[in-house]
């Protein structure tokens, strides 16, 4: 099924939506990096073995693994657990989360048509910049207009990039830059009134009310985070490919009590008393050299 058009696509219909339609898109667009439980349980498995191997290192250095390998497997994990993401990614995510799950039908109405004002009108503005300003001063005023303001994804970040965007726009008005009361008059023709303005801070108001209390959405761009968060989730697809690899050279040079160390086997009990089974912790079902024990798989990747 394909994957719906976001709110930043200038050809993504915005009519015909119900409010439950909407929240279902926006709660798509906005999922964090949440690790399930199955790749947090892998996380764990993963560490067990690279903690533990130097106690087995003769063995496995003389199947291949290498000091190279070993780092490698602490860069993946290391990176896969989230260790290098910053606090303030996890925030974003969460606000936008929020947002999306509709924790106020009322506020996600106000950013919505917010949003939508901000993905009409930044465009329309970049365009009509060089059209309007002399050429030789229309690069700069673009880069003074848009400094420290664009597009921000559907959540409370709007908010303050449309009020800093309608803030400049009445700048315009009175500036002696060249060009300038031009395009506001040019901006006003194109539907961009005092009324549309009057009309768009009333919304930032009522959203601004609907605020939640002591967070306040990190100054993060969307592509930073989404760069971030495909790094991680790159990392764990390459850690499980490492692990499978190892994991399955393991199971066949040592034995059981050693594959208990390195957590490629783990022991399970059925009732009290009765003996322990042994369960492996790697998608290859493998028996060690000299061992009479069947495995028995406990996961895939």
């Amino acid at each position: 099924m394909g994957k719906p058009k976001t709110s930043k696509s200038p050809k993504a219909p915005r009519a015909e939506h119900t409010e439950a339609e909407t929240l279902d898109e926006a709660l798509d667009e906005a999922t964090p990096t949440a690790l399930d439980a199955e790749a947090t349980a892998f996380l764990g498995r993963v560490h067990t073995l690279l903690f533990n191997i130097p106690k087995h290192l003769e063995r496995a250095k003389r199947h291949g693994y290498t000091q190279k390998e070993h780092d490698l497997g602490w860069e993946l994990y290391t990176t896969a657990s989230g260790k290098n993401r910053r606090f303030e990614h996890w925030l974003a995510e969460s606000d936008e989360r929020d947002v999306a799950a509709g924790v106020s039908a009322e506020r996600m109405r106000l950013l919505q048509e917010i949003d939508a004002f901000e993905n009409l009108w930044f465009p329309r503005m970049r365009a009509l910049i060089p059209r309007v300003l002399p050429r030789e001063s229309a690069d700069r005023f673009a880069a003074a207009f848009f400094k420290d303001l664009s597009q921000q994804p559907l959540g409370p970040a709007v908010v303050d990039s449309v009020k800093t965007f309608l803030n400049r726009i009445d700048e315009l008005a009175s500036s002696a830059e060249p060009g300038a009361r031009k395009l506001y008059e040019t901006l006003g023709e194109r539907g961009l009134t005092p009324k549309k303005i009057e009309a768009m801070r009333r919304l930032i108001a009522a959203a601004e009310e609907h605020r939640t209390p002591d967070r306040t959405a990190p100054a993060l761009s969307r592509a930073e985070i989404a760069k971030a968060k495909e790094a991680q989730l790159a990392a764990l697809e390459s850690l499980r490919l490492w692990y499978n690899d190892w994991a399955t050279t393991f199971r066949g040079v040592f034995g059981t009590r050693a594959q208990i160390t390195l957590g490629l086997t783990v022991l399970k009990r059925k009732k009290k008393d009765a003996a322990p089974e042994q369960e492996d912790a790697a998608p290859e079902d493998a028996t060690a050299e000299g061992e009479e024990e069947e495995d028995v798989e406990a996961g895939d990747f």
